[in-house]
């Protein structure tokens, strides 16, 4: 282990299993001058980091790219990846802090993702097939929104704000609907899965999936399908692997200073 020298602080990447060589090159990392990626190391645990200067702040997309290359040299073997921006003082600190004091969380995040990869499913609408799907399962909407339109807006305010309310709740019952069926034939295949919203009208959801790397053709196949069977409505995107993120939430108390 080569320590950091004077003036600098450590970026952290990831935590990984102690082994004699966990990068298969040596990239160089975060920041303007970049350090070569190293590992500090206690025990069975390493820390897979790089000197950063002591001023360092996260400036631009470069350090987000130059972070997501570390973890993928590390995707495909037990890894529990830091957010971007996770710097302490030093190596001492590192390894009070982290591999010390929480040396036994980490551990047994590192059991959990062993052998395993996080898949990524992204659902999309097609334009108006949300609407369109909410119609075809309740076309008695349609029919009063057309004999809406034949009355005068001042004397039907009332029955139109009560249908708009109505399709609103039908509109999240199909995003329901939808959400079930990709995760519900998905999910047994996996080990863990996360489900987030999507983030606009027409994006549906985000599913991770923590899946077993023996099971990768599999449920590469069932996306597949899915994406064949839905293709009318949902566009999916499905990417990976991935460092499992959304399947290690380590509460490490720590102060360290970060600019996610």
């Amino acid at each position: 282990m080569i320590g950091a020298p004077p003036d600098t602080a450590v970026y952290i990447y990831a935590v990984v299993r102690t082994s004699d060589d966990p990068l298969e090159t040596r990239p160089t990392g975060v920041g303007t001058d970049p350090a070569p990626v190293r590992a500090v190391t206690h025990g069975d645990l390493s820390a897979i980091v790089s000197d950063v200067p002591s001023t360092w702040r996260a400036a631009d997309r470069a350090d987000i790219a130059t972070h997501d290359r570390v973890l993928s040299q590390l995707v495909g073997r037990a890894l529990v990846p830091m957010r971007f921006g996770v710097v302490v003082a030093g190596d001492d600190e590192l390894l009070a802090r982290i591999l010390i004091a929480h040396g036994h969380d980490l551990s047994a995040l590192l059991d959990r993702v062993e052998g395993r990869v996080q898949m990524s499913v992204r659902a999309f609408y097609r334009e108006e097939s949300l609407l369109r799907a909410v119609l075809a399962r309740r076309p008695d909407l349609k029919q009063r929104a057309d004999a809406l339109e034949r009355r005068p807006v001042m004397t039907t305010q009332d029955e139109r704000i009560a249908l708009g309310s109505e399709v609103a709740a039908e509109v999240e019952t199909q995003r329901e609907l939808d959400r079930r069926a990709v995760v519900e034939p998905l999910a047994p295949l996996a080990a863990d899965v996360r489900v987030d919203p999507g983030r606009s009208d027409r994006h549906a959801f985000n599913l991770q999936l923590l899946i077993d790397t023996t099971a990768r053709p599999r449920v590469d196949a069932a996306v597949q399908r899915l994406a064949a069977t839905l293709d009318h409505r949902l566009m999916l995107r499905y990417v990976g692997p991935l460092a499992p993120y959304s399947f290690c939430e380590a509460s490490l108390d720590l102060e360290t200073r970060s600019w996610a």
